[in-house]
């Protein structure tokens, strides 16, 4: 049975797609969604606490907030978190392993190319996540 749901966004339009298809989810199964953001640190790129902090206030204004809104509107509790880490992939991978039963995500991030089906973060995940992935394209 599917009670959470971990929703990982970057704010694309794919990302878009997946966070209406994990409101929906929630709302049929009354289940919880958890909407995450992973800052990503790629060598040799360093990003100051102001910088990570902006980009935070960024991602809350611009994605969360649609997304809250969306899940008030269906009655679907919905929380949010933002990591800062090496790898996104990782990152969600790691974050699945806390009680959640399905990931919900694009097939294409903000980075992706359009020829390829899958992107980079979203084949690793199937890949290797220990839970069902639903990838939306």
């Amino acid at each position: 049975m599917i009670k959470k749901i971990l929703l990982a966004t970057d704010g694309s339009a794919f990302s878009e797609k997946a966070g209406k298809y994990a409101i929906y989810l929630g709302k049929k199964l009354e289940a919880e969604v958890t909407a995450l953001h992973v800052i990503e640190l790629k060598p040799p790129r360093f990003l100051s606490p102001e910088d990570i902090d902006r980009q935070k206030a960024v991602m809350a204004k611009d994605c969360f907030n649609v997304l809250k809104k969306r899940a008030e509107n269906k009655c679907v509790k919905l929380s949010t978190l933002i990591l800062v880490s090496r790898s996104t992939a990782r990152s969600i991978l790691d974050e699945s392993e806390d009680g959640y039963d399905l990931i919900v995500m694009g097939s294409l991030g903000k980075t992706g190319l359009k020829k390829l089906l899958l992107g980079s973060v979203s084949e690793e995940v199937v890949r290797k996540a220990s839970i069902p992935v639903m990838v939306i394209h």
